[in-house]
């Protein structure tokens, strides 16, 4: 056991996994290096500006090149005298540099795959890319190139400037097969996926009897199972989920690939900790399982291509293997962007993972801060700023969220003076906020469950509004802090009570989880919030399903249709107030459609799907130890899940429909009309200090009142610090 202080690690600090460095508990705050070249680097100059005049000394940079391949006067695959060069021009510009590598194991180049060809991935379309996941050569040699890279760097010296391995393969390093997750092309068809789902059929099944009773295939054996084909994983035989009985082998090989993904996650990461003697960090960009309804047409990718933009990405992406990597010690972070759905002014700017399941299993999450800014890039896309003002709303909301949540951010290093001083002066407030109760205050959990995407089909027609803008739009403007957390992460009985419950995808259940989940909700007066199928599918689809769950009764219309709801009954203190014009659904076709049939509900509005049917389809019903509530379309606007949450007596600070961050010390709002507001909280602070203005609003108070003004974002201290 090493007995030396590590150069970094994660450990608990006043409520959340927090950063160490040199054994002190510090905001983790880095650039990062896009430009960084081996020769003449061309942002040497502005490095220098941010080492001499602020407090960040740690560098992101890409370093995975130096697995090369073959060359004249060296016997392994790996040259690293290009990360030599690096090294050296960083700690030229910054005497302090500290190292956070991204290290890139993907196989891009020709020579790997001229070596190895029957390593590679195939996909539907009989086309070779990069090595497969399931590659065992691959697998091995990237283990040996992060050793080799470990102790090159001890022996160049600069092991203790390096805090960080970021393990990365798959396209642009997130774990993703661009080529066969992203648009119509499907995978793995290459013979070590063959060999390695064949594999965990074996350890799932143990024999052919039990595969083909599972598959209903009374022809399949465990030596001749495939991989699905393209057109039986892109297309469901219930449209929106997938039979369990018919389509097993789907669900089986989607699964097979989210655990293969996990593993490889982990596998590199126990090798980089064993490595570096457990001194430094390890971690990876994985587990975007909030942001993944998205394709290659979001991105504008393949334009040619845009009528397969109707598949999501999220099941074939590998990344739905989030849960066993965060139950894992060896790995210390994960990084993703922020979302890329509504990063404009108004919007929200999430990370990509359930964030506090994160912070549940003691990680720390890295934010990538690549806001597109009124300066210094070329999109329009991505929500870019119009100018200074814009901008500056924009990085202080995302700076809000990142320290509500106990997170950590790389930026690039923008020479504007302007985005300089607001960067530096995020350094010295997140130091600030390292001392703060920095716990979750939310009084209203979201629950995504993992495991029922592999019931789903890959349409993105149901995920886009029931996740992806559910959580942009109506979630984020509820007026209060909202933890997202996977679903089994409740069953465990880690979590601590809430006052609203809110299921987003809860469509699979076995009766174990069916029954840990009862247990946990209905208890304490708790309130639940149900949306569209939950509890439809356990060992087969059924009403009764869904009826054992939430109590309720149901009916169900099967013609694959949008639909849209309204309110009916305004006299429930739920939609007292609302607006008799107000409406919300999906256009895109989902199917089946769900509405209550139950004389003990009270019914406060209809559902509208195919064939022009209005039923009930929003209804609430009480019981001696719950509430549970029933809405039959998604993406609810945040004036009625306000009103869920009031009636559930959740606290809300406000209910202006502004962006609402909150730790037990910190308040972060974000706001487009501006104007002014009373923010009521839940206990009194004996300080309340604008900490972007620098200037105290109140003493020893639970309200307080001020003018925000318009496209801003305002950061409140409301602890007992002066």
């Amino acid at each position: 056991m090493n007995s030396k202080t590590p150069y970094a690690e994660v450990k608990a600090h006043n409520g959340t996994p927090t950063f160490f460095l040199d054994g002190k508990p510090t905001f983790y705050s880095a650039l990062w290096l896009t430009s960084l070249t081996p020769d003449n680097w061309q942002d040497a100059e502005t490095v220098k500006r941010y080492a001499d005049n602020t407090d960040i000394h740690i560098y992101a940079f890409d370093a995975g090149e130096a697995w090369c391949g073959p060359g004249a006067g060296r016997i392994s695959h790996f040259d690293f005298s290009s990360i030599d060069k690096k090294f050296d021009n960083i700690v030229k510009a910054d005497a302090q540099a500290r190292f956070h590598l991204r290290i890139g194991l993907e196989q891009n180049s020709p020579w790997w795959q001229e070596i190895y060809p029957q390593e590679c991935e195939v996909t539907s379309l009989g086309i070779q890319f990069q090595q497969s996941f399931a590659s065992q050569v691959w697998r091995e040699e990237a283990k040996e190139f992060l050793n080799a890279f470990a102790k090159h760097i001890q022996d160049m010296g600069m092991a203790d400037r390096t805090i960080a391995y970021q393990v990365g393969a798959g396209h642009t390093g997130e774990w993703c097969k661009r080529n066969s997750s992203m648009a119509n092309p499907c995978g793995d068809y290459s013979q070590p996926m063959r060999r390695h789902f064949q594999k965990w059929l074996r350890h799932r099944y143990y024999d052919d009897a039990s595969l083909q009773k599972a598959w209903g295939n009374s022809t399949v054996t465990l030596d001749t199972a495939e991989v699905p084909s393209e057109s039986q994983q892109l297309h469901a035989i219930n449209y929106s989920f997938r039979d369990p009985l018919l389509e097993r082998n789907v669900i089986d090989y989607l699964r097979c690939l989210a655990e293969l993904c996990g593993d490889l996650v982990i596998d590199f990461c126990q090798t980089a900790k064993a490595a570096t003697d457990r001194l430094s960090l390890a971690g990876a960009f994985y587990g975007y399982v909030l942001e993944m309804a998205w394709n290659s047409c979001f991105f504008s990718e393949w334009s040619e291509r845009w009528q397969e933009c109707e598949y999501t990405t999220l099941q074939r992406s590998g990344h739905l293997g989030l849960r066993q990597v965060l139950e894992l010690p060896d790995v210390d972070f994960l990084v993703s962007p922020y979302s890329y759905g509504f990063r404009g002014i108004g919007g929200d700017g999430p990370c990509m993972q359930p964030s506090e399941s994160v912070r549940l299993y003691g990680k720390l999450y890295i934010y990538e801060e690549d806001s597109r800014l009124h300066i210094g890039q070329f999109h329009t896309t991505y929500g870019r700023a119009a100018d200074l003002h814009q901008s500056r709303a924009i990085l202080r909301r995302n700076f809000a969220y990142m320290v509500t949540h106990g997170q950590g951010v790389w930026t690039f290093p923008y020479e504007d003076k302007d985005i300089f001083d607001e960067i530096k002066s995020f350094k010295e407030k997140g130091d600030f906020t390292i001392g703060t109760d920095r716990s979750s205050v939310s009084e209203i959990a979201v629950f995504v469950d993992d495991q029922s995407f592999f019931y789903e089909s890959l349409r993105n027609d149901l995920d886009i509004p029931l996740i992806f803008h559910q959580r942009l739009q109506g979630l984020a403007r509820i007026g209060a802090p909202v933890d997202y957390y996977f679903l089994d992460d409740l069953l465990s009985g880690k979590l601590k009570p809430y006052k609203l419950y809110i299921f987003l995808n809860s469509f699979q259940l076995d009766e174990s989880r069916r029954d840990l989940l009862k247990r946990e909700i209905r208890k304490e007066n708790r309130t639940t919030l149900w949306i569209y199928a939950p509890g439809y599918i356990n060992e087969e689809p059924s009403l009764d399903n869904m009826k054992e769950l939430t109590g309720f009764s149901f009916g169900m219309g099967r013609q694959p249709w949008s639909s849209f709801m309204h309110i009916t009954n305004f006299n429930h203190p739920i939609t007292i107030g609302l607006p008799q014009d107000i409406f919300w659904g999906t256009e895109s076709h989902i199917s089946p459609h769900f509405h209550l049939e139950d004389d003990e509900a009270e019914i406060l509005g209809q559902v509208v799907y195919s064939q022009g049917s209005c039923v009930p389809g929003m209804g609430v019903k009480a019981f001696p130890d719950w509430t549970s509530i029933y809405i039959a379309s998604p993406n609810i606007p945040a004036v009625v899940l306000r009103g869920i949450a009031r009636f559930a007596k959740a606290h809300l600070y406000n209910e202006e429909g502004d962006i609402i961050y909150a730790s037990r010390d910190l308040l972060g709002v974000h706001t487009v009309s501006g104007g002014k507001r009373t923010f009521r909280l839940p206990e009194k602070a004996g300080h309340i200090y604008d900490m972007f203005r620098q200037e105290t609003i109140a003493h020893n108070s639970d309200r307080f009142q001020v003018e925000l003004e318009p496209v801003s974002t305002t950061l409140f201290y409301i602890g007992d610090r002066k």
